[in-house]
């Protein structure tokens, strides 16, 4: 089963999800950092440390540009809300250099969770107060801000040939590349690339591929493109198709993100 909600938070840099489902999301990233606590059930996820699992009363996070997964129990949905909020957002609430860091993907029953708690509930709210919303976050980062760690994985340099792969794809998101093109680009095989740019980046290179254009959609719809054609101006064959990927990689509809921004 899967059922998601967007919901209206009416600050600049800050999404909220809440998502009940047993489904398993594949490998991708995130621009913006996320954190969440899970109130129901559980997941396993592959992050920048490894596997790691997740249940009642845990907080998850993921930082910027860090590949991560969500493996559902068939049958058995978890239930978690996660707010999504911008480094700039963060630099604007407060002093903490996000640059500098990462958070590990999990965190255990603490205060944190209570805050996290308090957090989430103040963004769902049916009247949502932009001041007591951000003086959540705060308390919030002010508890994560403890647990940060140095230096941050997600700026480990990556072997020449990828490094390559990965400025073609981010440069050229909306055309159709193929593994054969990308692998010229590398300078190896279409297997050496392949196999290469997934050890070292944690997804192949036509996932990571729809990763951008997915976030190449939503920026275009949040700048006001219509669905069909952030669409096509991001690569997919047509809305059905960037649908599709988009719910895969954010657990919601481009639609549903569409209505929670016009709110």
């Amino acid at each position: 089963m899967h059922k998601s909600t967007c919901h209206t938070t009416g600050i600049p840099g800050l999404e909220a999800v809440t998502i009940l489902s047993d489904r398993t999301f594949p490998r991708h990233t995130h621009d913006e950092f996320g954190f969440g606590p899970i109130v129901q059930g559980g997941q396993e996820s592959w992050s920048g440390r490894g596997s790691v699992e997740a249940s009642f009363g845990d907080v998850i996070a993921v930082n910027p540009g860090e590949v991560h997964d969500g493996v559902g129990y068939p049958g058995r949905p978890r239930l978690w809300h996660v707010v999504y909020l911008t480094p700039d957002l963060i630099a604007r609430l407060t002093d903490f250099d996000v640059n500098r860091v990462e958070f590990k993907p999990v965190f255990g029953r603490s205060e944190l969770n209570t805050v996290m708690t308090d957090a989430i509930r103040a963004v769902m709210s049916e009247t949502p107060d932009v001041a007591e919303i951000e003086e959540a976050l705060v308390h919030v980062i002010g508890l994560l801000r403890s647990e940060a760690g140095t230096p941050a994985r997600r700026a480990q340099r990556h072997s020449y040939p990828v490094r390559q792969v990965l400025a073609r794809i981010h440069d050229e998101a909306s055309e159709p590349l193929s593994l054969a093109s990308l692998a010229e680009t590398a300078g190896l095989s279409r297997f050496q690339t392949l196999r290469l740019f997934k050890a070292e980046v944690g997804a192949t290179p036509h996932a990571y591929l729809t990763q951008q254009r997915v976030k190449l959609a939503k920026a275009l719809v949040s700048a006001g493109a219509s669905l069909a054609d952030a669409a096509v101006a991001a690569g997919f064959a047509d809305q059905s198709h960037m649908t599709r990927a988009y719910g895969r990689q954010y657990g919601v509809s481009p639609g549903a993100y569409v209505r929670a921004r016009a709110a």
